[in-house]
């Protein structure tokens, strides 16, 4: 299992007794009617495909083990290029815009960190992101002005982040918790996030509750300009993972066929969601769907 999804995963499991904030007034719309391609690298053990742009360009990461080196890639046109920042032998690439910049975080093997740092990525230079002297800097995701989102601190501790005009200004959610994180932003500025106990959007300083209802825990990883949020949720006594879209107050729920879990990480204008899946939480696959549009919410 890779970095970013025992991270995000272990929250939930150390989280499945702690009481939720009350979300708003949801509705679930159960057929999601949409169909999957999957995105592998050959001969991997596990694909996780991070983001998807509006040209259909994405990125994410590969492994040939749970916890071992993991190497980017960019899949464009049925083409994989790879790539990996200097000298470390962990690089996750988890977002990309329009002008194909992609961030992400770069760093040692698990249980031989000493830090982590954030990039830009335009293909042919990295660019290091660092806030102050964290130990960590996380980079989440891009726009098309070049604001990036993410999360920084400690490996223990972190705050969401925007990083405009080099200053990196923290968002404080709402609540007490460990961990807070600012996973995606739109074109009109809108920001998804995630702390231990909850799922956000938040816009002109405010914040909205998006947490699936009834769910032991709702993680959002990213937003459109239409305002169609994707992640994915834990219903209550399982040990399973559904993806969700989510606008104006109404839940998609969806699974790829018998697998165990399905994580969705973006979407894009055109309403295409990327993500992963696994049959048994050790082997993934990534996978890319058939576009979800704001008419797929009845009004």
């Amino acid at each position: 299992m890779t970095l970013l999804r025992s991270f995000t995963l272990a929250l939930l499991l150390l989280l499945l007794c702690v009481p939720l904030i009350q979300a708003q007034s949801s509705s679930i719309i159960t057929d999601a009617n949409i169909t999957f391609t999957t995105i592998d690298v050959p001969g991997a053990v596990d694909t996780q495909v991070s983001a998807i742009n509006s040209a259909g360009d994405m990125v994410g990461y590969y492994g040939q083990s749970d916890y071992g080196p993991a190497t980017s890639f960019l899949y464009s046109n049925g083409t994989f290029t790879f790539f990996n920042y200097p000298g470390e032998p962990v690089t996750a690439a988890l977002g990309i815009n329009d002008a194909g910049v992609i961030v992400g975080y770069a760093t040692q093997v698990p249980g031989e960190q000493y830090k982590l740092v954030g990039f830009l990525y335009d293909g042919t230079t990295f660019t290091t992101l660092q806030d102050g002297n964290d130990q960590a800097t996380y980079a989440w995701g891009i726009n098309n002005a070049g604001v990036v989102v993410g999360a920084a601190g400690s490996f223990s501790v972190t705050r969401g982040y925007v990083l405009l005009n080099g200053r990196y200004r923290i968002i404080s959610f709402p609540g007490q918790y460990v961990y807070g994180i600012a996973t995606s932003i739109n074109n009109r500025k809108r920001i998804v996030g995630i702390t231990d106990y909850d799922a956000f959007l938040y816009h002109n300083g405010t914040f909205l509750n998006i947490d699936f209802p009834g769910a032991q825990r709702t993680v959002a990883y990213g937003i459109n300009d239409s305002g169609i949020v994707v992640g994915y949720y834990n219903p209550i006594a399982t040990n399973d993972y559904y993806g969700f879209a989510w606008k104006n107050g109404q839940f998609i729920s969806f699974k790829y066929t018998h697998s165990k879990a399905t994580l969705a990480f973006s979407i894009n204008g055109s309403g295409q969601i990327v993500g992963e899946y696994s049959f048994d939480l050790l082997t993934w696959h990534g996978f890319v769907t058939s576009p979800l549009t704001s008419a797929s919410f009845p009004e």
